[in-house]
Formats: C-alpha cells, sequence, structure tokens
C-alpha cells in the first residue's frame, strides 16, 4: 500500500512539477560542462521527496523512526539544492550546510557507534568519537550521491538498488521492513519514469538536481546507519559497505585522483565511472543499467556472504581490495575502458532496445 501510494503521488507530483517548471523557465541548459539535448526541468528532487516526506508523516513508520532532525534535515537540504539548481548558491555554504544536516540526523539517532569485527580482532567501537564519524560519513553519502549524478537514471537507479537490498536485509534478519523504505521505493520507481532512458523513453524529461541527489545520500544514510546499529541491528555495518560501494568508491577515486594531480578535489573532470563506460562506447541507458548490475552484485556480496558463513574481517579486507583498485583505476583508466570496450563490441554491437531508446 505504501508503495503504491509513493508511486502515485510522485508520479503525479513529477508531471504537474515538469509543466509548471517549463512555464516558469525552470530549466536545466547545455552548457561547456553539461552534455545533455534540450532543456530539462530540475524538479525530480522537489517532485520526490516532498510527498515521500508527507507520507512517511502520514504512514508513521514504527522502524526506524524518523525523527524531527531527519525532517529537518532533509528539508533543509531541498530548499538547499532548489536554491542551488535555480540560482548557484556559493560551494562553501552548501559543504556547510551539509555538515549542519548531517549534524541533525546524528543528533536524531543515526549514530555509527558499534562497526562490528571487521579486521578479525575485536569489535570497532568508536565510543565518544563516533558523532564525529557518524557527521562525516553522512557529508560524505551526500557528496558522493551529488557527484554519481552524470548520466540519466544513474544516481536515481543506484538509489533505488541501494534501497532494494536495505529491505532484503531486514527481511532476512526477520525484522519487519521499514515503511520509509517501501516509499522510496515507490517514489524513485515512479521518478525513474521520467528519468531513465528505456525503450520509448529516448531521454530523461526530468532531472533529479542537487535537490534530489543531496538528500539521497541522506535519506540512504540515515536508513543505512540506523538499520546498523542498536536497537534493529537488521544489517551489520560491513553489509552497508557493500550495499553503497559504487558510489563511495568513485568519489573516492575522483578525490584521489584529483589530488594526486595536484588539482582540487572538486574540479570538475570525466573520471567518474560512468565516463569509463560512455568512452568505450556504451550509451547512456546502457552505462546506467550495467552500473546497477553492477552495485547488485556488489550489494549480494554483502548481504548473502555474511548468511553464508564468511568471516566479517575477509569482506573487510575484501571490499578494502576492491575500493582501492577503484581508486587506481579512476587514476589510470584506461586499461579498464580498453575492457570494457571488448564488452562492448562482443555483446553490445547490434539492434539493442537500449540503442534503439538512444537513437
Amino acid at each position: 500500500m505504501s508503495f503504491l501510494a509513493a508511486f502515485v503521488a510522485v508520479f503525479a507530483t513529477t508531471y504537474v512539477f515538469k509543466k509548471i517548471a517549463k512555464s516558469k523557465g525552470f530549466l536545466d541548459k547545455p552548457d561547456e560542462r553539461k552534455a545533455h539535448k534540450g532543456e530539462i526541468p530540475p524538479i525530480g528532487g522537489i517532485a520526490l521527496f516532498a510527498p515521500f516526506l508527507i507520507l512517511l508523516l502520514v504512514f508513521q513508520d514504527e522502524n526506524a523512526v524518523a525523527s524531527w532532525q531527519f525532517y529537518a534535515a532533509a528539508a533543509l537540504l531541498l530548499v538547499t539544492g532548489f536554491l542551488d539548481d535555480a540560482l548557484h548558491i556559493n560551494a562553501k555554504l552548501k559543504f556547510l550546510i551539509h555538515f549542519i544536516a548531517a549534524i541533525l540526523i546524528v543528533l536524531g539517532g543515526a549514530n555509527l557507534v558499534n562497526m562490528g569485527n571487521l579486521f578479525g580482532y575485536h569489535v570497532s567501537d568508536f565510543g565518544v568519537f563516533a558523532p564525529i564519524f557518524s557527521i562525516c560519513c553522512v557529508v560524505y553519502l551526500i557528496n558522493a550521491m551529488n557527484m554519481i549524478d552524470g548520466i540519466d537514471g544513474l544516481s536515481g537507479g543506484l538509489s533505488l538498488v541501494a534501497t532494494g537490498f536495505l529491505a532484503l536485509g531486514c527481511y532476512l534478519s526477520g525484522m519487519d521492513i521499514p515503511v520509509g523504505l517501501y516509499l522510496l521505493a515507490g517514489g524513485l520507481c515512479a521518478f525513474l519514469a521520467f528519468n531513465m532512458r528505456y525503450p520509448f523513453h529516448r531521454r530523461a524529461t526530468v532531472f533529479i538536481g542537487d535537490a534530489g541527489s543531496m538528500t539521497l545520500g541522506l535519506v540512504l544514510a540515515w536508513y543505512s546507519m540506523t538499520l546498523s546499529q542498536w536497537p534493529y541491528e537488521a544489517l551489520a555495518p560491513i553489509s552497508i559497505a557493500w550495499i553503497l560501494a559504487v558510489p563511495i568508491w568513485d568519489a573516492f577515486g575522483l578525490f584521489s585522483a584529483r589530488l594526486r594531480e595536484g588539482r582540487h578535489p572538486f574540479e570538475a573532470d570525466r573520471r567518474h565511472l560512468h565516463h569509463h563506460f560512455l568512452e568505450a562506447g556504451f550509451t547512456s541507458g546502457q552505462a546506467t543499467v550495467m552500473i546497477m548490475v553492477y552495485a547488485a552484485f556488489l550489494s549480494a556480496i554483502g548481504i548473502f556472504l555474511p548468511k553464508a558463513g564468511v568471516p566479517t574481517w575477509v569482506l573487510t579486507y575484501l571490499w578494502m581490495v576492491l575500493w582501492l583498485l577503484h581508486a587506481q583505476m579512476s587514476f589510470k583508466p584506461n586499461s579498464f575502458i580498453r575492457f570494457l570496450r571488448r564488452i562492448h563490441v562482443r555483446w553490445f554491437l547490434r539492434e539493442h532496445p537500449l540503442n534503439r531508446a538512444e537513437q
């Protein structure tokens, strides 16, 4: 019921907001940093999260209960993102607001105290430093989701994958799936109907905007952190790391590559994971689907291998090895692009629904 309510509400809101944005000239226009075609309304974030927050109040989630701090933080990021999409807010001010939002949800209960037996010696407990670590994690995820929003459907698609595996983790642990996850999944499906490329939908007709991508990071951080800690403990913290691996690794790879070259860590370039797919010849639609499949594979590792008895420390070290490999790939991507190009030539150079959707 909650999934359907969110889908209908977000679909209707997106349709109406898209019409209003076009009539008011609130459009994302192509420039030297944006390669999309046409002028697209960046209203997806508002259209997604305004109904989400209202329905969350209506359905009164009993698990991973959203505190007033959560609502305040989400509203703060929505307003900030909307103003940034419309007027371009100063980057330092926006970064400060990220910290304020992170502090709010940590005060509201999203606090990474117990990280589990990550390294095989003893349980990692941050104690009094847990709030500081938690705030940094939230800010990092807000920016990671904002940075990975580079092609149609990617940030929403990755968020849908993460939401699905968070729900699966709750189900496998015997915990009732939080209503918020149903609402988020339903809303994302409705949003992706406008934002993702698929047969008969050649390109995005709305963008999620900074309002949406930043709020996605915050909401995913809230559910990831609360569900991995007492009193819920539905998923192990290392499982969360695998579920969110793609945006975490991609942001770190970008930061490290830029710093190694002596550039500002937030300077734009074409080192994102999706850029490697595009340079190998994949269409945007194909790249989005393949990265979503990759994220689902990594999430499955984090969910099912612990159930199969694989020790936490094994998953930790494997995650770290892949994390460093991804960082190196971001710095020197040519070998990876050649690998992707071979896949593209072998599997995709033929008539394909995703090709037809973009022609």
